[in-house]
């Protein structure tokens, strides 16, 4: 565990960033700093390290006080991902991530195996291994950097909003990759965001700080938006509170899908009509995996790419009720998509099948990270 015991920061000319700070980031589980600018986010985090020097109180690794460790023997102990990656420019990929391995004395060659281990682990081929840090996107920058801060095999982990510098996808990609690892590793991470929706996605619990540094509340996503401690918590969480929770509940099974009838690229209009219920048609590839909507009616040659309407999004099995219900309210037909873990074509829901399920499951769901759903 990383616990804060009354952890004070003051700078010359009195001014608190931290004030009285005290809360445990649990052994294994991802504990989210959020708040408004000023609220001491960052300069919580660095003094954990020591890369900031408290004023007063006591922080602690396990059951150790930071204050009486040696500061490069601390700094070992922990790992510490950075916005914009922080990549050493002129070493390759592979010499960068094993960098914390060798500091801490693993031999280069145990380094480099175990870099090459961490490459595939964060979603890179064994080909980016000879290149460069100028030679990688954003988001590929970012992975080595995580890739980085875990070849030490740190027991904590530091994070400063690490995705926020890339664009909207690749940051979803970057978030979905880090909680696959997450799982997989249990690190205890203390991670810094301005964002409530990645801390809410990313979070075993989530610490709201006031301007200063004060502690607002700490506690899971699920009781964040479900029991905000005051009005300012209330208002730095967001309106749409409730919508936000439908991704921590399951369907407890409840869930049964409508068989929709689909056509494939190259259909003729005329199978395409014959198959269509309505106005609207699904469209899937020969694998079975849906791409989109078309409109039979208007169909004058074999189904192509410029025939389909790809608004909709698609709910996966092991999804949320949030996921069906984008699903159903991206869709031109209003009926959502939903598809297996093979990514095939399963059923869809419509919104009037949601709203049943929602007021079904409103009290008997038991919200967690991980739902999945039965058909």
């Amino acid at each position: 565990m990383i616990a804060f015991e009354d952890v004070t920061k003051r700078y010359p000319g009195e001014v608190v960033a931290v004030d009285g700070l005290s809360f445990v980031a649990p052994t294994g589980l991802l504990t989210v700093l959020v708040g408004p600018s000023g609220c001491g986010k960052t300069t919580s985090l660095r003094m954990i390290n020591r890369l900031v020097q408290p004023t007063s109180g006591t922080i602690r690794l396990g059951n150790e006080p930071t204050s009486d460790m040696d500061e490069a023997i601390l700094r070992r102990r922990i790992g510490y991902v950075i916005q914009h990656a922080g990549l050493f420019p002129h070493r390759t990929v592979l010499d960068n991530i094993a960098t914390t391995a060798r500091l801490n004395g693993i031999s280069k060659a145990q380094a480099r195996i175990i870099a090459f281990d961490l490459l595939e682990r964060v979603g890179l081929s064994p080909d980016f291994a000879g290149r460069y840090p100028w030679q990688l996107s954003g988001g590929q920058q970012q992975r080595v950097g995580v890739a980085r801060a875990l070849a030490s095999s740190p027991k904590f982990m530091l994070m400063d909003e690490p995705f926020s510098a890339v664009d909207p996808i690749v940051r979803t990609q970057l978030q979905d990759e880090f909680l696959r690892l997450q799982k997989e590793m249990g690190k205890t991470i203390i991670m810094v965001t301005h964002d409530i929706d990645e801390a809410l996605k990313l979070g075993d619990q989530v610490a709201v700080l006031r301007v200063g540094g004060k502690l607002a509340q700490i506690a899971t996503p699920q009781e964040l938006l479900t029991r905000p401690a005051d009005e300012f918590v209330a208002n730095f969480v967001g309106r749409d509170r409730g919508y936000r929770y439908l991704g921590f509940v399951g369907t407890a099974g409840k869930l049964a899908a409508n068989k929709e009838p689909t056509a494939k690229l190259g259909d003729t209009p005329e199978t395409a009509r014959a198959a269509s219920r309505d106005r609207w048609l699904l469209v899937t590839n020969e694998r079975g995996e849906p791409i989109g909507w078309t409109e039979p009616s208007g169909l004058r040659a074999p189904i192509t790419m410029g025939d389909i309407n790809l608004s909709g999004t698609f709910a996966a099995l092991s999804g949320s009720l949030r996921q069906l219900l984008d699903a159903a309210l991206s869709s031109p037909s209003r009926r959502g998509v939903i598809v297996g873990d093979d990514g095939r074509f399963v059923g869809c829901v419509t919104l009037p099948d949601l709203l049943v399920l929602m007021d079904q499951t409103a009290d008997a769901s038991a919200p967690s990270r991980e739902v999945r759903h039965a058909l």
